[in-house]
């Protein structure tokens, strides 16, 4: 039973001691830290290989959060003549889901345009637009929460 203490000690007093791996130590367990990202690490669990975490998590680089502009308004232009043919948007459409953002997301029907979303600045000026036809439902709303104020 000691024996047992003592193991679960030598995992754990590192981790709450936050110490890292060495550079050695890293390129020993086969990881390059030079080009592991934390997000890698991530999946390990997809693959079985949950005990590899603590010793990826100590060799990896975080990634900085990229930073971009937000802006307070968009559009999802689409030609009603063409919803169907893009079904992840008609779902958007249809199920009202620009309602999520209180009214700073539209959806306008623009005859004979594919599938876009339109940014736009305070003044209602369109700042950029993106073809979104190949997109899912999930990847537009997740684009949308990411870019809207």
């Amino acid at each position: 039973r000691s024996e047992r203490m003592w193991l679960i000690l030598a995992v754990l007093l590192p981790l709450s001691l936050g110490l890292e791996m060495s550079l050695t130590e890293c390129k020993e367990a086969g990881f390059n830290v030079e080009s592991l990202k934390c997000s890698s690490c991530e999946h390990l669990n997809k693959f079985g290989l949950e005990a590899l975490m603590t010793d990826c998590q100590s060799c990896c680089t975080a990634e900085k959060e990229l930073k971009h502009e937000k802006f307070p308004m968009a559009n999802v232009e689409v030609c009603e003549c063409n919803l169907a043919r893009f079904p992840q948007i008609q779902a958007f459409v249809r199920k009202n889901m620009e309602s999520a953002w209180n009214g700073k997301v539209r959806v306008k029907h623009v005859r004979g345009v594919r599938p876009q979303v339109v940014l736009k600045d305070s003044s209602g000026n369109a700042r950029q637009a993106l073809n979104v036809e190949k997109w899912d439902t999930d990847t537009l709303i997740d684009f949308l929460n990411q870019w809207i104020e």
